[in-house]
C-alpha cells in the first residue's frame, strides 16, 4: 500500500476535485433539464452553506482516525448524497433534494481539506512537491471540469454531467484507502482529550493562537472574499470587453492554465521553502491582475487572466505548506477543513457583495476585489517563515534552562540568540531537527 501511495493518493485527490468542480454546474444543468432551475439554485446554495458549517466537525472526526477509513467513508457519503440529490430532482421532489443537499454538503470539505491533510510526507522535499501538486490539482480541475461538463451535456443530455461527476467522485473515493495517515501516537505530545468537543476547541485554538496559522488563515479568507467577488464579475467582463458572457469562461481557462504553469515553475525553483513569502507576493500578484482587468480593454483583460493565474497557483501552494508546517499532526485535518469552510463562507460573502457593487460600475467592483487582495497580502506578510528549512514536525525538546545541546555538548547560546529564540514562532535548525520556542526558556 505504501508503494502505491505516491501515485494513487494524489490521483484520487485530482479525480475527486475534478468531480467536485463539476458538481455545481452538473446539478444546475440536471435541474434545468429534469426539474426546476429554482430547485437547482437552492440545492447549489445549500451545498455551500452546509460545507461551511460541517468543516470543523468533519475535521475533528478525521483527525481522531487511525486509518484512512473515515476519509473514504466521508468521500463516499458526499458522493452518495449528490446521487440522492439527483434522484430527488429527477422525480421533482425539490424539498427532499434540499434535505439531501444539506446532508451531502456536510461532507463536502473532505474533498478539499481531507485530501490536503493527507497529501504530505515526512521528507521535507517531497512534502513541498506534494503541496505544489495539491494546489495544482485545483487549477487543473478548474480548467478541465467546465469542458467535461459541457461536452457531456452536448453529447448525452442534461443527465450526463451529473453521472460523470459521480463517476469521478467514486474513482477518487476508491483511491482514498491509499492516503497517508500520520496519526501515530507521539510521546512528546500531550494526552489527547477524550471528548470530541475538546479537540474542536484545540483545533480552533491552533488557528487563532498560532501567529503563522492565524495570519495565513485570515489572509486566505480576505483573499477569498475578493476572489469570490471577482468570479461573479467574470461574465460581465466578457460581455463588456468581448461582447459575450461566454468569453468569461475563456478567461477562466487562461487563468487556470497560468496557475498550472506558475506552480510548475515554483516546484522547479524550490521557492516553497519560504511559503510565507510565496503567499504574500502571490496574493499581491492576484490583486495586481484584478486591477489590470479594470482597464476596460480586451488585451488587458487577457493579460489580467495570466497575471491572476500566475499568482493564484503559488498563493494556494504557500497556504497549504504553512498549514502543514504549523498544524500539529493530531489537528492537521481539522485545520484544513476549518480553513476550507472559512474560505467557502468568505467567497460566498464576496459573491453576495457583487450585486450592490455592480450598480456603481464594473470598475469599482473590480478595484474593490483588487484592494481585498492587497489587504490580504499585508496580513500574509505577518506569517513569516522559519529560519531554517521546513518545520515538518512539531517536536518539543525538554526544558534546559536556556541551554542548547550542540554536538553532544551543553553550550549556552550567545545573548542575541537567546533573545531571538524566545520570540513566538521562532525555530532553530532545519527539517525535523527544528527546536521550537516552547523547548527553550
Amino acid at each position: 500500500m505504501i508503494k502505491r501511495y505516491p501515485v494513487l493518493a494524489p490521483l484520487g485527490a485530482l479525480l475527486a476535485r475534478t468531480g467536485d468542480e463539476m458538481a455545481g454546474t452538473a446539478i444546475l444543468l440536471f435541474a434545468f433539464g429534469d426539474s426546476s432551475p429554482d430547485d437547482g439554485a437552492a440545492v447549489f446554495g445549500l451545498l455551500a452553506v452546509a460545507a461551511a458549517v460541517g468543516g470543523p466537525l468533519l475535521g475533528v472526526w478525521l483527525d481522531r482516525a487511525r486509518s484512512s477509513g473515515p476519509l473514504a467513508l466521508s468521500l463516499a457519503s458526499f458522493t452518495v448524497g449528490l446521487a440522492a440529490v439527483g434522484g430527488a430532482l429527477y422525480y421533482r421532489h425539490g424539498g427532499l433534494a434540499m434535505v439531501f443537499a444539506v446532508m451531502a454538503g456536510l461532507f463536502g470539505p473532505t474533498v478539499a481539506g481531507g485530501w490536503s491533510a493527507s497529501l504530505t510526507d515526512p521528507d521535507a522535499a517531497r512534502a513541498q512537491r506534494l503541496a505544489v501538486f495539491d494546489a495544482s490539482s485545483y487549477s487543473l480541475a478548474g480548467l478541465v471540469s467546465p469542458a467535461l461538463a459541457g461536452a457531456a451535456y452536448a453529447i448525452a443530455g442534461s443527465n450526463a454531467p451529473l453521472i460523470l461527476t459521480l463517476l469521478l467522485l467514486g474513482a477518487g473515493t476508491a483511491c482514498a484507502p491509499f492516503a497517508r495517515v500520520l496519526r501515530q501516537a507521539d510521546p512528546n505530545e500531550e494526552t489527547r482529550p477524550p471528548h470530541p468537543l475538546a479537540d474542536l476547541r484545540r483545533g480552533i485554538a491552533a488557528i487563532t493562537h498560532q501567529p503563522r496559522l492565524r495570519a495565513a488563515t485570515v489572509s486566505s479568507c480576505v483573499a477569498c472574499f475578493g476572489f469570490g467577488l471577482f468570479a461573479v464579475l467574470v461574465p460581465a467582463i466578457g460581455q463588456e470587453q468581448f461582447g459575450s458572457p461566454a468569453a468569461g469562461a475563456i478567461l477562466l481557462a487562461v487563468l487556470a492554465a497560468a496557475a498550472l504553469a506558475s506552480n510548475a515553475l515554483l516546484d522547479r525553483r524550490g521557492a516553497l521553502q519560504r511559503p510565507g513569502r510565496v503567499l504574500t507576493w502571490a496574493t499581491v500578484l492576484v490583486g495586481l491582475g484584478i486591477a489590470i482587468a479594470a482597464a476596460g480593454h480586451p488585451v488587458p483583460a487577457i493579460l489580467a487572466a495570466v497575471v491572476i493565474g500566475a499568482g493564484d497557483g503559488p498563493q494556494l501552494a504557500g497556504l497549504i505548506q504553512i498549514r502543514h508546517q504549523e498544524a500539529a499532526t493530531h489537528l492537521r485535518t481539522q485545520v484544513f477543513t476549518t480553513g476550507a469552510s472559512l474560505k467557502i463562507t468568505a467567497s460566498g460573502i464576496g459573491a453576495l457583495a457583487a450585486a450592490p457593487l455592480m450598480h456603481t460600475g464594473l470598475t469599482v467592483a473590480l478595484l474593490t476585489a483588487a484592494a481585498a487582495h492587497l489587504i490580504a497580502a499585508y496580513i500574509a506578510s505577518n506569517a513569516g517563515d522559519h529560519s531554517g528549512g521546513d518545520a515538518c514536525c512539531r517536536t518539543r525538546m525538554p526544558r534546559t534552562n536556556g541551554k542548547v545541546h550542540v554536538s553532544g555538548t551543553n553550550r549556552r547560546p550567545p545573548p542575541w540568540l537567546r533573545s531571538w529564540t524566545a520570540r513566538p514562532g521562532r525555530s532553530m535548525g532545519a527539517g525535523c531537527g527544528s527546536i521550537n520556542c516552547g523547548g527553550i526558556r
